[in-house]
């Protein structure tokens, strides 16, 4: 499905970013293993290649520091990002793909990852059940 994004679509990438930012700080700290896994997400999705994984990773770095300084501000800015792939499902589902991949980094979803989660599919306006959530609340 990776050629559900467009090539050089700042866009979304800006929502990967996003979502994978809301997902890892939705816990209140986020781990080397959620960075390392957003680098591998940047790293296969060749439609992205274009910005490159230290773009990537500096966007996502200025949006952990904005959740830091302001929780509310780097809430807005993410989902501000995330709401721009609204109706545009092949990559909707994707970010949501990669959403999930954070949250599982640290060895399973927990409560607030899936919040966070559930919030990406609302703002989507996916249905959550298609990423076997219910089952991801069992886990850690």
């Amino acid at each position: 499905m990776t050629e559900a994004w467009t090539p050089g679509d700042r866009l979304q990438l800006d929502a990967l970013v996003g979502g994978c930012a809301l997902v890892a700080h939705a816990d209140g700290w986020v781990t080397a293993e959620e960075r390392r896994r957003l680098v591998a997400r940047v790293q296969g999705l060749p439609a992205l290649g274009l910005f490159g994984v230290d773009e990537a990773v500096q966007a996502f770095e200025a949006l952990i520091d904005r959740f830091d300084k302001d929780p509310e501000d780097g809430e807005a800015v993410a989902e501000a990002a995330i709401l721009r792939l609204r109706g545009r499902a092949g990559p909707a589902h994707l970010l949501v793909a990669a959403a999930c991949s954070i949250a599982a980094a640290d060895g399973g979803f927990d409560a607030e990852e899936r919040a966070a989660i559930l919030r990406i599919c609302h703002l989507l306006d996916l249905e959550a059940d298609a990423f076997d959530l219910l089952a991801a609340r069992g886990r850690r």
